[in-house]
């Protein structure tokens, strides 16, 4: 057990989760699974969920099958969909939540504005936006890949519309937009899901795109009762999702290992083979040849996670929608101004211009977490990069972790990526425990090892990112340069490591001890 003598300060929690989404629910039911039970989840939000919670527009669901997205200890076999909505996604991750009775463990309406490492105490002061302060022996940061919504892009006059502004994840669902004129700005997954929405009901509507996106078919239909009935068989939903995983960790060992040469040759065929089935799919999708021509990407097909189109393409077959690709000037009260000098009138304006995502050096701000002797996370990622041990700890900030950091996309569902990283997180705090330590560090040696591992291994897929992906704005390389989404392992060696590390990679301290050497220095030549 930690050893939390009395003499020293006590914190509130032994660990504070921030984020009550998926990430959040997930560590709160591992960390009772392995005896923690003094714990809280902080989350601004009014709600628990996340991005499900806050993600309502029309259309919204999930963009992998749902064998893929669940978390493997809570399997769900009456998914009303083979794309899980999003209102379902949501009542599953709730559910889960209160079965594990988080929702008595949860603090909402909260937001953290900066956490600060107390050395002294052993422990974390997250200070809280009504000046209000909470601590924790230990912190889980649990927000997520999307971090923030980019809710006021760079356009001249934005401020100066007077219509309705909505963005995906703060959707008005009491807004008809029957019979007004929509405008659009973003195409993508977002977008993809909302436009045939706005189409179907709007008088107009109109489609700004900057980047060019992959449209893949999206074979989406309502699961059979048969099929929800022999998925309770014990173990079937497990065995067909490990058979996907298998083909997954195959396709990751020939992007990671294939020799640099023969990988370019492949990507290259790979590409000019995609665009040619991809050609044939816009002619069966899109009417006018011009639209076409327009939405067509000039970079590699795998250069998105993968955007399934559903009937997206084929709005632009509907005579009240029109795709725009000159550049916006600026935004006017009641319209939007190309470059080209045309006013586009507008009543409604959609913001779907994506996200802070996680592997952005940009969305950790200077100042908003400091560990160690004045480390500060924003300044060295925005310095130095991103660089993570095992996606979750890094050197300078004793116990925390992130359960979604750089590397951690494995090439599936944020579910595994989610119980990959709380079965590290759960391991240090079990040898934690066991040392009776209130401090646990990441060695850097050990940090910078594994940030090696990571570009040595990932050099295919930098190339491919980096050089095939040119100018297609994909968030699988950040401002940076850096490929730090994708972690180049397999998914079986991410599993095995995930808790077959050195548990020696880790420094340990307990408080009492460091007090009393402390004590020690401050007064040489005194029997400890």
């Amino acid at each position: 057990m930690v050893d939390d003598s009395s003499e020293w300060p006590q914190p509130d929690y032994e660990v504070v989760v921030i984020g009550a989404g998926a990430g959040g629910i997930c560590a709160g039911i591992k960390l009772q699974e392995i005896g923690i039970h003094d714990f809280v989840l902080v989350d601004r939000a009014p709600a628990m969920g996340g991005t499900w919670r806050a993600n309502t527009y029309p259309n919204v669901g999930a963009d992998l099958p749902f064998l893929a997205y669940q978390f493997s200890f809570a399997p769900k076999a009456d998914w009303s969909h083979f794309f899980a909505k999003g209102g379902e996604i949501q009542e599953y991750h709730v559910g889960l939540a209160r079965d594990a009775g988080l929702d008595r463990k949860v603090r909402l309406n909260t937001t953290i504005v900066r956490e600060e490492w107390d050395e002294a105490a052993h422990l974390w002061r997250l200070h809280i936006d009504d000046g209000s302060q909470i601590t924790g022996r230990f912190v889980i940061s649990a927000v997520g890949a999307y971090i923030n919504p980019k809710d006021k892009p760079d356009i001249p006059g934005l401020e100066d519309f007077e219509g309705k502004v909505m963005i995906p994840s703060d959707w008005d669902d009491e807004f008809d937009y029957s019979g007004i004129r929509a405008a659009m700005i973003g195409v993508g997954s977002s977008a993809v899901q909302i436009a045939p929405a706005l189409a179907e009901r709007a008088a107009h509507l109109d489609i700004y795109q900057r980047t060019p996106q992959w449209y893949f078919p999206k074979p989406d239909f309502r699961n059979p009762r048969w099929l929800q009935q022999l998925l309770r068989v014990p173990g079937l939903a497990g065995l067909l999702h490990g058979s996907a995983l298998a083909f997954v960790d195959v396709a990751l060992r020939v992007l990671i290992y294939t020799p640099g040469r023969l990988f370019g040759f492949g990507a290259r065929r790979f590409d000019h083979g995609a665009h040619s089935l991809y050609d044939l799919w816009m002619w069966i999708c899109v009417r006018d040849k011009e639209t076409r021509r327009k939405l067509r990407p000039a970079y590699g097909a795998g250069c998105t996670r993968g955007t399934l189109g559903g009937g997206y393409l084929a709005v632009f077959n509907r005579r009240n929608v029109e795709l725009h690709t000159t550049s916006i000037a600026r935004i006017e009260r009641d319209a939007i101004v190309t470059a080209d000098g045309v006013r586009h009138p507008a009543d409604l304006l959609v913001l779907a211009t994506g996200y802070e995502m996680f592997s952005d050096p940009e969305s950790y701000r200077e100042g908003a977490v400091v560990g160690a002797d004045g480390f500060d996370l924003g300044v060295y990622y925005n310095d130095e990069g991103l660089r993570a041990y095992h996606s979750t700890s890094v050197a300078g900030l004793p116990n925390r972790w992130l359960m979604v950091g750089p590397y951690s996309w494995t090439g599936t569902a944020f579910h595994y990526i989610l119980e990959n990283a709380i079965r590290h997180i759960s391991s240090v705090l079990a040898e934690a425990r066991t040392r009776g330590a209130t401090k646990v560090e990441v060695r850097i040696g050990a940090q910078e090892a594994f940030h090696k591992d990571m570009v040595t291994k990932g050099a295919n897929l930098n190339h491919y990112f980096n050089v095939h992906c040119a100018g297609s704005n994909t968030y699988f390389v950040n401002s940076q340069k850096q490929a730090v989404y994708v972690r180049p392992w397999t998914l079986l060696q991410s599993y095995r490591r995930s808790t077959g590390f050195d548990r020696d990679d880790y420094r340990y301290e307990s408080i009492t001890t460091a007090q009393t050497q402390a004590a020690a220095v401050a007064a040489p030549g005194t029997v400890a």
